[in-house]
């Protein structure tokens, strides 16, 4: 039997719920554990508040760092938001992430956390925008069934579609950028609005 194949074109596009037709596409490959992926990440949500190009959407596409076990697991749990409730709620969720994962989901604050610990972690942080019952939606969607051995839990599958994609590109380091397909190693980080804007208007 062959392997699966996800029903939908891989990563989430941003800004969510646009209905152009992209001319230009920036692939995005991030960790959710990376403090240069929330840099990125940043600032294009704020290059987006102010684009002027039409037909330009952002995909982003999670690269989970098998280094920082918890990046996993911050990652299963974004895959379940955007499952259950859309692309805007899982925005809402990268946002909250980024901004706290360096204070509590490092590696010296995870260290001696369970996978329960950090999921019942993640469902606070989404508090403002997930209620109760969300939260227990989510809970239910990444819980491991007695008795299911290693086959992992809803998120799994759409996990390993994250992984497989990232890997047949050769993407090691986050964040990378690719433009219509085509990797941009110019791009970096520390980039500012502009001349990111510079840089699109040039493509």
């Amino acid at each position: 039997m062959p392997p699966p194949l996800p029903s939908s074109p891989q990563g989430i596009r941003f800004p969510p719920n646009s209905t152009t037709l992209p001319s230009l596409e920036v692939g995005v490959f991030i960790d959710f554990n990376c403090p240069f992926s929330r840099k990125i990440y940043n600032t294009i949500v704020s290059l987006s508040s102010s684009n002027t190009l039409p037909n330009l959407h952002f995909v982003f596409h999670l690269v989970p760092q098998p280094w920082h076990p918890q990046s996993s697991i911050l990652h299963e749990f974004g895959l379940a938001v955007h499952a259950l409730f859309g692309s805007e709620a899982f925005f809402k969720y990268a946002s909250v992430i980024f901004s706290d994962s360096q204070t509590t989901c490092f590696d010296d604050m995870t260290f001696e956390k369970s996978r329960k610990e950090i999921y019942a972690h993640l469902c606070q942080l989404c508090e403002g925008f997930v209620d109760s019952d969300g939260a227990s939606k989510v809970t239910e969607f990444l819980s491991i069934k007695p008795g299911s051995g290693n086959s992992g839990n809803d998120a799994t599958k759409l996990l390993k579609f994250c992984v497989k994609f990232h890997r047949v590109r050769g993407v090691h380091v986050t964040p990378t950028v690719f433009i219509n397909g085509v990797e941009a190693p110019d791009i970096s980080s520390g980039w500012t609005v502009e001349q990111w804007a510079e840089k699109l208007a040039s493509v």
